[in-house]
């Protein structure tokens, strides 16, 4: 069985469409994170409800959801994009349905199951630990044990990073696919990660997509430069458009 793994979609939906159609799959999994930063989180959803097997909510999920602030769930590495973020997050919930709410408020926060005797959990950020924290490639080895040692799986699924790497701790194999719609890596294409339960293979994979209808519409509904920047670069700017210094 091949599993494909997701996260971070972000509301581009023709990066997610890139993936689901060219990349053959069994079971989808997303890690979180379907909406905001950019103008198509409805058909992400609608795309998700209709085929993802296992999905939970990632921080940008929760803060539509829940009709929390962006600002309030930032830390230091991103404080420099508060308002834009907190403008995306306003655009957002004007681009998606009651439904399609009532979908995201319903997500749960992780997930275990088994597929062909190997057994699962994911979740977007790590077990117990705040949105506005991030296990990155640099995170130290005690720390990633630390907060995966009462987990009892054998593969881990997790997002948030927008950054892809697969790690072993201890008997666990965790996958990071990075971001979809996203990429934070300085390489703008779609990100994800395949998972074979019959021979353990991992494959992390990139696929271009076209970018000319996010970039119209992202134009075109005012959104902040920082979705043009990354969605072209495949990273975030280091100061916010409204940052004159």
């Amino acid at each position: 069985m091949k599993i494909l793994i997701v996260s971070d979609i972000h509301g581009n939906y023709h990066a997610l469409d890139c993936v689901l159609k060219n990349v053959r799959h069994d079971k989808l999994i997303c890690c979180g994170d379907i909406a905001v930063d950019y103008p198509f989180p409805e058909q992400c959803i609608d795309v998700l409800m209709d085929n993802c097997d296992h999905i939970c909510f990632g921080n940008s999920d929760y803060i539509i959801a829940h009709d929390q602030k962006a600002s309030d769930y930032i830390g230091k590495k991103y404080a420099h994009l508060a308002e834009d973020l907190n403008k995306v997050t306003e655009l957002t919930r004007h681009l998606i349905s009651q439904d399609s709410m009532a979908f995201l408020r319903e997500l749960p926060q992780e997930c275990r199951f088994e597929l062909d005797d190997i057994s699962f959990y994911m979740n977007h950020t790590g077990p117990n630990m705040p949105f506005n924290h991030y296990l990155d490639l640099n995170t130290p080895y005690p720390e990633l044990a630390k907060y995966y040692q009462d987990i009892q799986a054998e593969i881990i699924f997790t997002g948030h990073t927008h950054i892809p790497y697969v790690k072993k701790i201890r008997d666990k194999v965790l996958i990071n696919p990075g971001s979809v719609g996203e990429p934070r890596d300085g390489d703008p294409r779609a990100s994800y990660a395949t998972f074979d339960t019959s021979t353990g293979q991992i494959e992390l994979g990139r696929l271009e997509y076209e970018i000319s209808n996010t970039w119209q519409a992202l134009k075109e509904l005012g959104y902040p430069s920082y979705s043009l920047h990354c969605l072209k670069n495949g990273v975030l700017p280091d100061k916010s458009e409204n940052d004159s210094s």
